[in-house]
């Protein structure tokens, strides 16, 4: 009908269908969205703190807000997952990769691809936004834009806990920063995807392979609980079904992943994206050997990220020759995500 408009949804619409549910993933897409700076995170919730203009930003912006994924995907990526990437989406190749730099390497949580690609990817004018340690909390994660090697670096290796990554890529838009590459989680990259529908930057989305991420209470408690003192903890990793804190001079605590089940967060109960399927680059620990870090390419502007650090000689690229979509273990681990998540 012709005249008649479309009310847009607005944080009171967030709070009714994804907050108050407890879908909300924390990302901070809709605080740093917002045009009138009117929502802040508060204890990992969104809260509306200044007036609202019912602009409608936030909602766009949320990652577990209603929309078509299919068509978000064919936006940024280019075009439609086929038959055989149903599970795991596009997927144009699949690499074991390890930086080359020793310095990386030492405090890595696999292959250190992640770290080497940002690196590379460093420019006067850029930076990268990472998630690195807030320093009040022991493995209290924060977000961080990095505009040095030394930064990116620092802010390497997994954290199993989540904070709002995507304030610090408004920090990048606030100081006019334009060349950037974000690293996160699937539901973070998810939420930067959906900002780049209203805002058209070129931020790089490099993602991580992410079954779950836990409440930081619950797990620092539990840890105590076994008689883990997280303050010693040096690396928490996650591999061949177990997760293990490794502690510097002592030997690594180590437990069934199954057994922290209950200390996941909520929002990640719903969520059936094991691999990132929106980055340009997916990155893990499964199906390379030790040391490697497994790459999917999903872009070509992932492509090009991944050749430059090759002929950069900052990292070692090895096609993964048993990987076939739909029949590899990163499909079968998506599969599960998938099922056990409501598909």
């Amino acid at each position: 009908m012709i005249g008649v408009s479309v009310k847009p949804r607005v944080f009171g619409n967030l709070l009714a269908e994804v907050i108050r549910p407890g879908h909300c993933v924390a990302c901070g897409s809709c605080a740093s969205i917002c045009p009138v700076n009117a929502i802040s995170i508060v204890a990992d919730v969104p809260k509306l703190t200044g007036k609202c203009t019912a602009c409608g930003t936030c909602y766009l912006s949320c990652p577990r807000a209603e929309h078509g994924f299919s068509e978000l995907e064919k936006d940024v990526l280019g075009r439609s997952r086929t038959p055989q990437e149903a599970v795991n989406g596009i997927v144009l190749g699949a690499y074991a990769v390890r930086s080359l730099r020793p310095d990386i390497l030492e405090h890595a949580q696999d292959g250190g691809a992640v770290t080497s690609i940002l690196i590379d990817l460093l420019d006067e004018r850029g930076g990268a936004v990472v998630a690195g340690l807030n320093g009040e909390l022991v493995w209290s994660p924060k977000p961080v834009l990095a505009r040095d090697e030394e930064t990116i670096k620092a802010c390497s290796g997994t954290k199993y806990t989540s904070t709002p990554m995507l304030l610090a890529l408004k920090q990048a838009e606030d100081e006019g920063i334009g060349n950037i590459s974000f690293v996160g989680t699937p539901c973070q990259i998810h939420a930067l995807r959906r900002r780049q529908q209203q805002n058209k930057d070129n931020t790089r989305a490099i993602g991580l392979f992410c079954m779950e991420t836990f409440d930081y209470d619950n797990l620092m408690a539990y840890l105590r609980e076994q008689g883990v003192d997280p303050e010693k903890v040096t690396k928490f990793e996650i591999r061949s079904g177990k997760f293990i804190a490794r502690k510097a001079g002592d030997p690594p605590f180590e437990t069934k992943i199954r057994r922290l089940k209950e200390l996941s967060r909520p929002c990640c109960r719903v969520c059936q994206d094991y691999t990132s399927e929106l980055a340009d680059l997916s990155v893990g620990n499964i199906g390379s050997p030790e040391g490697y870090s497994t790459v999917l390419v999903r872009s070509e502007n992932g492509r090009d990220a991944l050749v430059a650090a090759e002929k950069a000689g900052f990292v070692e690229v090895k096609p993964l020759s048993d990987f076939e979509p739909g029949m590899s273990l990163i499909d079968r681990l998506a599969d599960v995500k998938k099922r056990e998540n409501g598909s």
